[in-house]
């Protein structure tokens, strides 16, 4: 099987998972959407006061949100027997772990760049900000997978690994928590958000050209 072929069928594979098990993708935006429309209940509904907190819960939400789907990268693969044979694939395992986190970005980063647009009306925000919010949310959400499968490698099948990938990529997530809402506040304030738009795609730039290889060594390591 070529490589081309191989990384699809992950990719497909993925994506009928997400079609058959609607949880996977459901749970997490419920949370999102519970986490934003909480917020203005607990600080008022004053709507100067909810612009300045807006940005930053939303984001904070959507990312999140996504880390729920971490533990899913590998904890189900281990136990029934799939992540043995994508270790003795002969296709590199880089390649198809990005498959993986490529078809789960889609389906949690789209969704969720949907709902920024309904997230920013719980917070006044303008819709040039809304769709600002949308754009950086689909481009942290790979970011925080790719970043997050390394752990998620490295803590495969251990007990309490769900907590401890999250320890392990919160502060790394921290760079992309900041352009991403930063670009959204840009816009805000009648600014260009250009320069933090760039800085986040080089941030997933780097993520994709060094977390996959990463992960699949850390997935070996941890295996072996």
């Amino acid at each position: 099987m070529s490589l081309r072929r191989a990384t699809a069928a992950v990719f497909r594979r993925e994506l009928q998972l997400f079609a058959r098990r609607k949880s996977d993708w459901a749970n997490p935006l419920m949370f999102a959407l519970i986490v934003c429309a909480l917020f203005p209940f607990a600080v008022g509904s004053e709507s100067e006061r909810l612009r300045l907190i807006g940005i930053g819960v939303i984001f904070v939400a959507a990312l999140l949100a996504a880390m729920l789907s971490l533990p899913r990268l590998f904890d189900e693969d281990a136990r029934d027997g799939t992540l043995e044979l994508l270790l003795m694939s002969p296709e590199p395992l880089a390649a198809l772990l990005l498959a993986r986190v490529a078809a789960i970005s889609l389906v949690l980063g789209v969704a969720l760049a949907l709902l920024a647009p309904l997230f920013a009306l719980f917070y006044a925000l303008p819709m040039t900000v809304a769709g600002v919010l949308a754009l950086t949310v689909a481009m942290a959400v790979p970011t925080l997978l790719l970043i997050g499968s390394i752990a998620a490698a490295l803590l495969v099948s251990a007990r309490g690994g769900a907590i401890l990938t999250a320890v392990l990529v919160l502060p790394l997530t921290i760079p992309t928590l900041i352009f991403g809402a930063g670009a959204a506040l840009r816009v805000l304030q009648g600014e260009s958000a250009a320069s933090e738009l760039a800085l986040e795609g080089a941030i997933l730039l780097l993520a994709l050209a060094l977390c996959p290889p990463a992960a699949a060594a850390a997935l070996r390591i941890s295996t072996d």
